[in-house]
């Protein structure tokens, strides 16, 4: 069974070789459920570019494993695991760009109504290191739903 949920997404991106981090906050209404002992959320990404482009984020707990992919038309994939160096991909109308993310910390704080969860990794692009970036995604079960 699903219930509604609010998720406010934050992340700090400091790109290589530029001076300046930029923040990006988002807030989104979407679903959260439970299957197979993962915690899924699930939203329609309405971001600049995005164009409702539906995400889902897989929190396994136990695996200490966050993955966030997200459908066409920005389709992506990302894998944190804790120390680990995973492939992704992220598509443009360009075409498919092959990257990895290396995750540094990864910090979840699970309750029954609402979760915290923080991610710090590093994205590699042609086997670079492009950037460093901090997300915190922080969900709450919407009343009504408890």
């Amino acid at each position: 069974m699903s219930k509604n949920v609010s998720i406010k997404l934050e992340n700090i991106q400091e790109i290589i070789d530029d001076n300046e981090p930029q923040q990006i906050n988002n807030n989104y209404q979407g679903e959260f459920y439970i299957k197979n002992e993962k915690l899924y959320l699930s939203y329609e990404d309405d971001a600049e570019g995005m164009d409702g482009a539906q995400t889902i984020v897989k929190i396994d707990p136990e695996q200490e494993r966050v993955l966030l992919l997200r459908h066409e038309p920005a389709a992506m994939k990302q894998d944190f695991i804790c120390g680990k160096k995973q492939e992704g991909y992220f598509k443009t109308v360009y075409g498919e760009i092959k990257m990895a993310v290396k995750t540094k910390r990864l910090e979840m704080e699970i309750g029954e109504n609402s979760g915290l969860i923080r991610i710090n990794y590093q994205v590699y692009l042609g086997g670079e290191l492009n950037a460093e970036h901090h997300l915190k995604i922080n969900y709450k079960i919407l009343k009504g739903n408890l």
